[in-house]
């Protein structure tokens, strides 16, 4: 790929990322805000609320640090994706479970948990790739971009989460958080994460210089 093929990617990605960040995020503000004012409405109990609120904090910070080593050392784009499969089948279960058994609270812990873990993944991976995905000139744009996909997540989760259960009922609020969680699946599905990756020429450099350095110690022991 030459140069201005490249540019081109960049910039796609550019924009790509941002869809897709802003959808990952806002999804996961979306269900935690809105899983909880419905768990308020099922049981009336302040302490269910808080408890679900819960649930969509402390998973993300307890994982954080392994989402960051899983991150550094295993291909970002599958681990992107296998968190964005993660949510979409945990909103599909509990979707299939409402359904069939009827809501339930505990199942909305469980299904916020999951959520929470898989945002966390996906996130902090994301966020990591962001030098991989657009040339050095488009870096701080882009990390302009993730911070305000994450402030506007902050912001508008809780605003579009209150909106849709006072309009919807749960089965479409869930139908409607898999239908964005596919989309930015499909989005990031289409991005080349390794497109200004350096990891593959500073192994290569390794090498050349540990053959060099073995060829030296032999010369020097002759």
């Amino acid at each position: 790929m030459n140069e201005v093929e490249k540019l081109k990617k960049a910039t796609y990605h550019l924009w790509t990322f941002t869809a897709s960040k802003m959808i990952a995020m806002l999804g996961a503000n979306v269900m935690a805000f809105g899983f909880s004012l419905y768990i308020l409405a099922m049981t009336g109990s302040a302490m269910s609320f808080a408890t679900n609120m819960i649930c969509s904090v402390l998973p993300r910070a307890l994982v954080a640090p392994l989402a960051g080593y899983v991150a550094d050392n295993f291909s970002k784009k599958r681990t992107i994706l296998l968190a964005q499969a993660g949510t979409i089948l945990t909103v599909g279960g509990l979707l299939l479970y409402t359904e069939t058994v009827g809501m339930s609270v505990y199942a909305i812990y469980i299904a916020t948990v999951f959520n929470t873990i898989c945002s966390a993944f996906s996130g902090v991976t994301f966020s990591s790739a962001i030098a991989t995905l657009v040339n050095p000139e488009r870096l701080q744009r882009a990390m302009s971009f993730n911070q305000m996909s994450m402030s506007v997540a902050a912001i508008g989760g809780p605003v579009i989460g209150g909106m849709m259960y006072g309009f919807f009922n749960m089965d479409v609020f869930l139908m409607v958080n898999m239908v964005a969680y596919a989309i930015a699946f499909c989005l990031e599905a289409t991005m080349d994460f390794n497109l200004y990756s350096t990891r593959g020429e500073d192994t290569k450099k390794r090498k050349d210089v540990g053959r060099a350095e073995k060829w030296f110690s032999l010369y020097q022991a002759t």
